[in-house]
């Protein structure tokens, strides 16, 4: 008898419950995710797949090749959210993503935004359904991506619109909770990619001391000058030790102008990527002739300290935007 109490309530314990609920015109098998503070139904036949970055949890769709990413990035001190979660950058000519809908919706309590972009990708369309939630300190998002490489668009553009894919993002949505709780801060919130150097770091708002990382101009503590974070429509700053704590800007002067520099941001769920167009700013006079973030400017800049082992001068490398385009 022990024995089967036991498995009764390792039952009644799993996260994964399979439910048979109508959405809309369609009656789809779902199951239950929860995970925290965080809990929905998804169609059954979604394949679970090991979640990155800020991801609490990602799905692949295999009917339609769809991937759906969940998402929780606790927000650093002096950000600002956007009211309807669209970046503004989506915004700027050079952005793949372009805004098809936004709407204010209800979120179990919560208010939410549902926004839809159409992927512009290797010259056809695709498209993107977010869910967007501001919450306990932090970004909550569900996000229907466009499909890898490989598969065909109208496949996917047929599975949004039928029946049974509209029907697994009314799943999601209709369904996802998200309770109050306190989180622990999360300093990093994106990462910075420079491909020509082989290096990937996390930008973390917290310290310049830090290994693998580099730091965002951004903290209201410090004496340094602010700079605008990754999405919004003003110069973007990450200074990075040339020696010390990993050297991740080591080899930044051996950048030249064209190359490619990434920031992929868990804030917005964004992939921004900027060109080099220029790597001379020297500047022996750094410390009264301060770096300048100014608004409107769709610009990252790049510094540390220069020469290599000394702390004579800064050099500023200086990006322009190129592309914004899906995260994932």
């Amino acid at each position: 008898m022990k024995k089967y109490i036991i498995m009764g309530i390792a039952i009644l314990a799993v996260v994964l419950l399979v439910l048979n609920v109508p959405f809309g015109s369609a009656n789809i098998e779902t199951k239950h995710y929860q995970n925290g503070e965080i809990s929905f139904d998804y169609p059954a036949n979604w394949q679970q797949v090991s979640p990155q970055g800020a991801q609490v949890a990602a799905f692949k769709d295999p009917e339609t090749g769809m991937n759906v990413t969940v998402n929780r990035q606790v927000t650093p001190p002096g950000y600002n959210v956007a009211k309807d979660f669209v970046p503004e950058l989506t915004k700027e000519s050079e952005s793949n993503i372009k805004l098809t809908s936004s709407n204010k919706i209800d979120v179990n309590g919560n208010e939410g935004y549902a926004n839809t972009y159409q992927i512009q990708k290797n010259g056809s369309n695709a498209e993107q359904r977010e869910v967007w939630v501001n919450t306990n300190g932090a970004l909550y998002s569900v996000i229907f991506n466009y499909p890898q490489e490989g598969f065909k668009i109208e496949s996917l553009m047929k599975g949004f619109k039928g029946s049974e894919s509209s029907a697994a993002f009314d799943a999601v949505r209709n369904s996802l909770k998200i309770n109050s709780t306190k989180l622990a801060s999360m300093p990093t919130f994106g990462t910075v990619t420079i491909p020509k150097l082989g290096i990937t770091w996390n930008i973390r708002s917290d310290t310049l001391n830090a290994m693998g990382a580099v730091y965002h101009y951004s903290a209201p503590e410090s004496s340094l000058p602010k700079s605008f974070y990754p999405g919004e429509k003003g110069s973007m700053g990450l200074l990075g030790h040339h020696t010390r704590f990993s050297a991740p800007f080591d080899d930044i002067d051996k950048l030249q102008t064209g190359d490619i520099v990434i920031i992929n941001d868990h804030l917005t769920q964004k992939k921004y990527t900027y060109k080099v167009v220029s790597n001379n700013d020297i500047r022996y006079d750094y410390t009264t002739n301060l770096i300048q973030f100014p608004a409107g400017n769709k610009e990252l800049v790049l510094g540390t300290c220069w020469p290599e082992g000394f702390t004579a001068a800064e050099r500023y490398t200086h990006c322009q935007l190129s592309a914004v385009d899906p995260l994932n």
